[in-house]
């Protein structure tokens, strides 16, 4: 047998927080206890305590408890004995303790210890915490959205605050107050406070003053989520429940007793985990509570709370009644189920049970929810959604669906009817009534409540969710955007996302999406065969434009675009993968890309009147669009309004693609990936950073377009946007001037030389080939068959006209695919560059050119911009010309 006193040495001696340590689990300290994940259950929230004064242990999740003998016994699952030998064996953990003595402790058994000055001070601090409640929605939003708390009162009447850091702003320059507060267990040793971020209850004595205080983190991953001060567990919540009634209702939590007692249940009082019914509550209970029901958690920790608790009310005389729930606890089963559901419960566990709802006897609505065509709202277990509300002079028609969960799969009644007319009213009633087996009067009230909140219903007003940056990704996006090179680090950022070459078309096509902030936004249309790479170019460029700033579609039908809310493309992207996608919707496109808006009139019926009438719909502009396409040519007005970016589709482009694909499986190409999200990140804050800003010209006068075509026209406007486009991305650099109009400042900046430069060198690539009437890809195939036939030609010694060919000849001498082939050499064929001979068996085309290679140098292409070395000419000369005057 083992000695009694060498059992209480070594639980007095061994350091239980190392002992806990040294078995791999992690602690942290808070106020003078320590908490970390219990090792004896499923933990996602620290819920082991430490108690180091008493070298005490106790799980509030799983309700396992005890000193260093038995956390060894558990967590090495071995026998008492063996625990003990074990724990001397290992002399390591042997640390003797200092016994606290006098008056330290006596402050160690907990807060009954405050003087009267501390409580005052406690109850201030408990009086500011519930305003900074009320001013700070954190804590209400946290109550209302997470736990379904819904009536103001019950928040009274908790007394709930809310801890936002705020504290030390209003107090005293008095260090005493602050040497206080850190005595109660206010603020840490560092003066920060304790409870940040909790919402929090006071705990009343018997006599109603308060003596505690209880946190819980509005964030649960984000440390410890349960707080108490430090010391003993005492006080009371609701101590009101004994005065109402000899039947009171028990939870395992705070958080629960609130709940039930906003689902109308005030009879309900809380103790403080699986084992937190303290002597404070059987010294309240004694001769006034004749019964308790049990409501604690449905996992194995309540089940053994409810007995224990159970045998300490017996010895009292309370006779317990435990409630079974179906679901975790009360809070989610108040999120699934209604007050008369409860009362269910509670005749189950007790058949003579007279607890009653407050909102049941009232028939309080228990749920609204507004939707995104509506609402829902809830009385006891009947729903009903709302949808469709259409208002007229003598009519308010609205489509009702009704269950007892319109979200779920339940039986279910839906139809449309006339709120105004009672008639219909009484019908749906009778409807209702079959349904829920409820009485047709009750229905009946419900649609009268209902018919009060479709009057007064409003839609939601939706709002942009204002990103708030941090300061370190602030410096990232200011270093990208002032920076001397922006294009070089564009296109390094581009390369890391997997698209190779294509510099000038990742340049433009990231201009083009950074234009939508300006009124005239540039459009990019990108075209190459199947295969080539025009859907990773346009996903690359919009995965670094904020995914609130575009949409993306696969295809839009012809009405679509205009019934989407009138200011939901304002500013924004509309990215199409492929142009076959726009269909009929391509006329709505054009026309916001020209008049930046587009207005449909379309005919219906008056609901109040039962007439036809005409309604107007307009969605509204500035939009930039954004679609690739592997068709040879399109139709004029839809090509005129975007800039062309072709894929370069070589073969030495091809070897680069795979050199990035094989790299993309090595450790560089790992690291390549990793920096992805970073890069995304930067482009995404860059822009949202980039503000609305006009942007002036100075040096038209001296810039020159080509005129030979009307295309022209719109061509020079996209050059023009070119400019306007790189000068906006680069505002983090140019000076912000300011000009008076009609008595209000307008702040622009100005284009500089350099932009017309890069400007130039984007534009004579890009526009230039809106001089060419082939499609860049007609224009690749007639120069491969160009050569074919030359080849061919010169073997047999012959002039090029002579040769006929097949497209199997094409095929083998380009590796296209027929469908390719077929899709560019109708243009080709078209716009005579070529010509079909029909072969002898009526069914084999052959081919022969007219085109003799004329042009093949490309230089017709050119658009000849004035360069910025002229433009310096012609202004030196102006200055000299105005001096001589």
């Amino acid at each position: 047998m083992i000695e009694k006193e060498r059992i209480e040495s070594i639980k007095a001696g061994v350091d239980l927080a190392a002992l806990v340590k040294s078995k791999g689990i992690d602690l942290k300290k808070n106020g003078k206890s320590y908490f970390g994940l219990c090792p004896f259950h499923d933990d996602t929230n620290p819920s082991l305590s430490i108690n180091p004064t008493k070298n005490l242990w106790q799980c509030f999740g799983c309700g396992a408890a005890g000193d260093v003998i038995r956390f060894v016994e558990l967590i090495d699952k071995v026998t008492f004995p063996e625990a003990v030998s074990q724990l001397m064996a290992d002399s390591s953990q042997l640390i003797v303790k200092s016994k606290p003595t006098g008056r330290r402790a006596k402050r160690a058994s907990g807060q009954t210890g405050l003087t009267v000055k501390d409580r005052k001070l406690l109850g201030r601090v408990v009086s500011y915490y519930q305003h900074t409640f009320t001013q700070d929605s954190r804590g209400i939003n946290y109550l209302t959205n997470d736990r379904g708390i819904t009536d103001n009162q019950s928040l009274k009447d908790f007394a709930v605050g809310y801890v936002n850091g705020t504290l030390l702003e209003i107090l005293p320059e008095d260090p005493d107050v602050i040497k206080t507060l850190k005595k109660i267990g206010i603020l840490n040793t560092k003066g920060h406070e304790i409870f940040y971020n909790c919402v929090v209850f006071p705990l009343y004595s018997n006599r109603g003053s308060i003596v505690n205080l209880y946190g819980r983190n509005i964030e649960g991953d984000n440390g410890v989520s349960h707080l108490y001060l430090p010391g003993s567990r005492t006080g009371l919540v609701n101590r009101q429940a004994v005065n109402r009634s000899q039947s009171i209702l028990l939870t395992e939590s705070i958080i629960d007793a609130l709940t039930l007692y906003d689902q109308g249940f005030r009879t309900v009082m809380p103790i403080y985990g699986v084992n937190g019914l303290l002597d404070d509550h059987l010294s309240f209970f004694n001769r006034k509570v004749k019964e308790a029901y049990l409501v604690f958690d449905a996992d194995d920790a309540g089940c053994k709370a409810t007995e224990a608790v159970s045998l300490r009310l017996k010895e009292k005389g309370i006779v317990s009644y435990p409630v079974e729930l179906p679901d975790k606890d009360v809070n989610v089963f108040f999120r699934r189920h209604t007050p008369e559901q409860f009362e269910q419960l509670l005749k189950k566990a007790n058949p003579k049970s007279l607890e009653h709802s407050d909102k049941v006897r009232k028939r309080v609505q228990n749920l609204y929810q507004q939707t995104e065509h509506g609402f829902i709202v809830g009385y006891g277990d009947r729903q009903y959604e709302i949808k469709g509300i259409q208002r007229g002079d003598t009519q308010l028609k609205a489509t009702i669906k009704v269950s007892k969960d319109v979200q779920g799969s339940l039986p279910f009644e839906l139809t449309t009817i006339d709120l105004y007319s009672s008639r219909s009213r009484s019908w749906f009633a009778k409807l209702c009534a079959d349904l829920f087996e409820a009485a047709q009067e009750l229905i009946k009230e419900d649609l009268g409540r209902i018919l009060t909140l479709v009057e007064e219903y409003k839609p939601k007003e939706k709002k942009a969710t204002k990103q708030e940056l941090t300061k370190a990704e602030k410096q990232a996006a200011f270093k990208l955007l002032k920076s001397k090179d922006i294009f070089s680090e564009i296109l390094s950022d581009l390369k890391t996302l997997g698209v190779t070459g294509e510099q000038t078309n990742k340049l433009v096509g990231y201009l083009a999406a950074v234009s939508r902030k300006l009124d005239e936004p540039l459009s990019v249309l990108v075209q190459s065969r199947s295969a080539a790479g025009k859907s990773t170019l346009q996903d690359a460029i919009l995965s670094l434009v904020p995914e609130e700033d575009y949409v993306k579609y696969t295809r839009i039908t012809d009405q679509a675009l205009f019934y989407k809310d009138e200011d939901s493309l304002v500013h924004k992207i509309l990215a199409i993968e492929e142009e076959m996608g726009m269909g009929g919707a391509a006329y709505s496109i054009r026309n916001i890309q020209s008049s930046k808006k587009i207005t449909v009139a379309a005919t219906g019926k008056d609901p109040g009147t039962g007439k036809m009438k005409t309604e107007e719909y307009t969605v509204k502009g500035p939009v930039a669009v954004m679609i690739t396409t592997t068709a040879a040519e399109l139709e004029g007005e839809t090509a005129s309004r975007f800039l062309f970016l072709t894929i370069d589709e070589s073969t030495k482009m091809t070897e680069a693609i795979h050199r990035m694909q094989r790299e993309a499986e090595t450790l560089d190409g790992l690291i390549r990936k990793k920096k992805q999200d970073c890069i995304i990140k930067k482009h995404h804050n860059a822009q949202r950073l980039l503000k609305p800003m006009a942007v002036v010209n100075p040096f038209t006068k001296y810039l020159s377009y080509p005129n030979q075509s009307l295309r022209t026209r719109r061509d020079h406007k996209k050059y023009l946007g070119l400019i306007r486009a790189i000068t906006f991305l680069y505002q983090y650099q140019r000076k912000i001037k300011t000009v008076d109009v009609e008595g209000e400042p307008v702040q622009y900046i100005e284009v500089t030389l350099e932009d017309i430069d890069k400007a130039n060198s984007l534009a004579n690539e890009v526009l230039g080939q809106s001089l060419d009437e082939l499609a860049n890809p007609s224009r690749t195939l007639l120069s491969a068959t160009y050569r074919m036939v030359k080849e061919i030609a010169d073997k047999r010694n012959v002039s090029i006209d002579e040769i006929y060919f097949t497209r199997r000849m094409i095929r083998e001498f380009t590796g296209w695919s027929d469908w390719q082939i077929k899709a560019h050499i109708k243009q080709l064929e078209q716009l005579e560059y070529l010509h079909v001979r029909i072969g002898c068996r009526g069914k084999e085309y052959s081919y022969a050119l007219n085109y003799q290679g004329q042009g093949g140098d490309e230089s017709r292409f050119y658009l000849n911009l004035t360069p910025i070395e002229e433009i310096k000419k012609l202004m030196n000369k102006d200055k000299g010309e105005k001096g001589g005057k």
